[in-house]
């Protein structure tokens, strides 16, 4: 993932890999830090909301995925990618994503509100967050925010429209699912072939 341009984090020789935990600060590794803490929070503030093992099951599954995006994404050597400064107007599209994104949990709330399924804001959160990855793929030319958002979107949908029918649960469900996955396809891109890294 990438994060907004430092001048000093991107100048990382490309002569030879990397492992990205000498880099913190390359929006390559910081951007994956705070998406990982992000992913972490969805599993964490949900799992407890699952029935019977699986909160035990949903830490177990945030545990393994934490490791594969720890190894791909600091401990595996990569070339990480000399990021020149962003696109023109980058700034102002994440801004606009974030209010985007606030926007939407707070329209989300009204209306849950409104209907009396407030159990299904988690559901609601995951697709803004979701969406408002979608416009950082073109304005900051990494391709896995598109794949990311879109994702996330999906599988907020299916998380309101089974709490719809069903209740909590699978809205609790859908966002634990949310944070593995994540966690899962920043661990994908760091290691796909032809990643720009």
């Amino acid at each position: 993932m990438t994060t907004t341009h430092h001048p000093s984090a991107a100048r990382v020789p490309t002569d030879r890999p990397h492992r990205g935990i000498q880099h913190l600060l390359h929006p390559q590794v910081l951007g994956v830090i705070i998406g990982g803490s992000g992913a972490s929070a969805f599993v964490h503030v949900n799992k407890d909301l699952l029935p019977g093992s699986w909160p035990t099951v949903a830490v177990l599954a945030w545990t393994a995925a934490l490791f594969v995006c720890a190894w791909a994404v600091l401990l595996r050597p990569r070339r990480l990618r000399d990021i020149g400064p962003p696109r023109p107007g980058a700034g102002l599209v994440y801004s606009a994503s974030v209010l985007g994104m606030l926007a939407g949990f707070a329209v989300g709330r009204f209306v849950l509100d409104a209907l009396d399924r407030p159990e299904l804001m988690p559901a609601v959160v995951v697709v803004a967050v979701g969406l408002h990855f979608v416009p950082f793929a073109r304005a900051f030319g990494a391709p896995v925010f598109g794949t990311l958002g879109w994702t996330l979107a999906a599988i907020g949908v299916v998380g309101v429209l089974l709490g719809l029918v069903a209740g909590a649960v699978p809205v609790a469900a859908a966002a634990v699912v949310t944070g593995v996955v994540m966690l899962l396809l920043m661990a994908l891109d760091a290691v796909r072939p032809g990643a720009p890294s």
